[in-house]
């Protein structure tokens, strides 16, 4: 189809899909590219409106003739339709458990790529399960998570990965929230709040595609790079000196799935990751364990996540409400993401294997301010641009990937320095 867009932003009225605009504004002119993007949902007059609405606050009358493109998941015609006239569909339309599919069907079926934000472990092994084979034959890219979750994990572990003067054995990520204002939550939009509720409703059959993917298939490598106790506190190695809580992070099986490609691909060890959170307090700690195993348990039937859905105030301790947190307090929330790796400084060309224990470490941090509607937009939107302008330094195959596998030989770590997301070497030292 001639004249095709390169980018659309479908969901482009919803909390997250509005704030691509600013930086498809911006980046799609950038540096000497002449990009064309739309948007697209189900309501025309709502989708006029929230272009008016960025075209006040970015001072750009442009953004008034932005085309608009009308299609709504309950029709998959227009999906399809709207997929044709595109050759990357930003997806910003969750749960991606109850509406994502569709989009991915569509785009596969128009030899066109996808991209989206999604955090839900269940969704993504279900789209690699159905679609990798097909996307592939198109020789299409279908990218899940290119949001904070879980694209700062794997921008983080890239970043290190490609500063490391050695060998990684193992990656430690810690992760610190920090908000720095005094006005109270909502801190995140319903709309994210519903796609964990769907997501923990469907953990034990995300668990079976995993088994299905054979993302367990991984290689085991030693040492192993066993957990941290639980509530203990680590300052020697540079990290904040804060309690210590393990956590099963979504990011992990995405982490997984790119060591398993770089693995069979590349021939390169996998890097083993855990993922902890950072704590203040002994209260803060409590609470989070708290109100975490309530909402796991809630959310496993289905009068459960109707009630989660219906007063998430309450059971998020005031963290996601159906009111959509104020631009000002987004601003002023970070999650500050440190690395700690451990390896060797030296090289094994043959089959990887170390009889030494690691004698190197490295320490860095990622700063994401703003990470649900901040961060993760500038991401998502860099990645489609990695799609259109890198092509050559993505796989060699089309298919369904995670994005570190994706963008690994892109320059998207560079680009996110470039546009205000500070990653950093704090400290390389002998073990």
């Amino acid at each position: 189809m001639e004249n095709k867009l390169d980018i659309i932003v479908f969901g482009a009225t919803g909390f997250t899909g509005k704030h691509t605009f600013p930086y498809l504004h911006k980046l799609c002119q950038q540096t000497g590219r002449q990009l064309t993007w739309g948007i697209g949902g189900r309501s025309k007059q709502k989708l006029k409106e929230v272009l008016h609405e960025y075209a006040q606050k970015l001072d750009a009358n442009a953004l008034t003739s932005i085309p608009i493109i009308i299609a709504d998941v309950t029709n998959e015609l227009s999906i399809l339709e709207m997929a044709k006239k595109a050759r990357v569909i930003i997806n910003c339309c969750g749960p991606y458990q109850l509406y994502g599919e569709i989009v991915v069907k569509c785009c596969v079926m128009a030899g066109t790529n996808y991209v989206d934000v999604t955090g839900e472990p269940y969704f993504q092994e279900l789209m690699l399960s159905k679609y990798k084979k097909s996307a592939e034959e198109k020789g299409i890219y279908i990218v899940n998570s290119c949001g904070f979750d879980s694209l700062g994990s794997e921008l983080l572990l890239t970043f290190i990965t490609k500063s490391f003067q050695g060998t990684l054995n193992s990656a430690e990520i810690f992760t610190s929230l920090l908000i720095h204002a005094p006005e109270a939550g909502p801190y995140v939009n319903s709309g994210t709040w519903a796609s964990i509720v769907t997501s923990l409703g469907q953990l034990r059959s995300a668990l079976g595609l995993r088994r299905v993917n054979n993302i367990t298939s991984i290689s085991t490598t030693s040492p192993n790079c066993s957990f941290r106790l639980p509530f203990t506190k680590d300052a020697s190695i540079g990290i904040p000196n804060k309690w210590i809580v393990p956590y099963p992070s979504p990011d992990s099986d995405v982490v997984k799935r790119s060591q398993l490609y770089f693995y069979e691909n590349d021939g390169k060890r996998p890097i083993q990751v855990r993922h902890y959170y950072l704590m203040d307090s002994w209260k803060n700690i409590l609470l989070i364990v708290f109100f975490g195993l309530f909402v796991i348990i809630l959310s496993q039937c289905q009068c459960g996540r109707k009630l989660l859905l219906k007063y998430p105030k309450f059971f998020s301790a005031g963290y996601f409400d159906h009111e959509s947190p104020t631009e000002e307090l987004s601003e002023n929330i970070e999650f500050d993401v440190y690395f700690y790796g451990k390896g060797w400084k030296e090289t094994n060309e043959k089959d990887n294997k170390f009889t030494t224990p690691p004698n190197k470490s490295i320490l860095g941090r990622l700063v994401a301010v703003n990470p649900g509607y901040g961060f993760t937009c500038l991401a998502v939107v860099l990645s489609a641009i990695m799609i259109l302008t890198e092509p050559s330094n993505l796989p060699k195959k089309g298919g369904v990937y995670s994005p570190a596998a994706a963008f690994f030989k892109t320059s998207l770590v560079e680009e996110m320095q470039k546009n205000g997301v500070p990653l950093e070497i704090l400290s390389v030292n002998d073990l």
